[in-house]
């Protein structure tokens, strides 16, 4: 009888790390807010608020896109993505450099919780923002393939789509220094106009 409860939990943890990874796969018509990506790239769309980072108090989606290496650790676009947020903000609403840094760190502390099944890891995110512009590192442990130290670097900005009312951040994501081709490809994924 223990061998099938330790089967059953076996397998699902396994679903449950599947659907994680992959639902929804949606096809680049269904973005609302990337236009042109790379050919291979795979996309998924989240509603907010986002069940494993609840502190992210946003009304509205999550849109990625994952280049096609994403993961498989041997490729140099291996953990490559970029992901938007768009929300409707409330009246005045301004999300300044430190708001946005605590964003971050709880997407990625839950991330990380969620696909090790109640871990704790706190990441270390270091952000400078510079006209509206953001780049900065993550430094956490990946939790999907290599399950090692791992140091991201990600840019960042923001456009307000003031006749809709909604404001997108986006962001593109690498452990590949800034100098790497790979930041080239991630460019190549334009955001929609409003």
């Amino acid at each position: 009888m223990d061998k099938y409860l330790k089967f059953d939990n076996i397998l699902t943890r396994l679903v449950a790390c599947v659907t994680l990874l992959f639902t929804p796969l949606l096809s680049a018509e269904e973005l609302s807010t990337y236009s042109e990506f790379p050919k291979g790239s795979k996309t998924e769309v989240i509603p907010f608020p986002i069940e494993f980072a609840s502190d992210i108090t946003l009304n509205g989606i999550e849109e990625l896109v994952f280049l096609p290496g994403m993961y498989k650790q041997e490729k140099e676009d291996f953990f490559s993505y970029a992901f938007s947020w768009t929300h409707k903000p409330e009246k005045n609403q301004v999300f300044g450099k430190t708001k946005i840094e605590n964003f971050i760190a709880s997407y990625y502390r839950g991330l990380y919780k969620a696909v090790t099944e109640g871990k704790e890891y706190e990441p270390a995110i270091t952000i400078e923002q510079v006209d509206g512009k953001y780049t900065g590192q993550i430094s956490w442990i990946e939790p999907f393939v290599t399950k090692k130290e791992q140091t991201l670097r990600f840019k960042g900005g923001q456009i307000h789509c003031e006749k809709i009312n909604e404001l997108r951040w986006f962001f593109l994501v690498s452990p590949q220094d800034f100098s790497h081709p790979v930041w080239k490809e991630l460019q190549s994924i334009k955001p929609s106009d409003c």
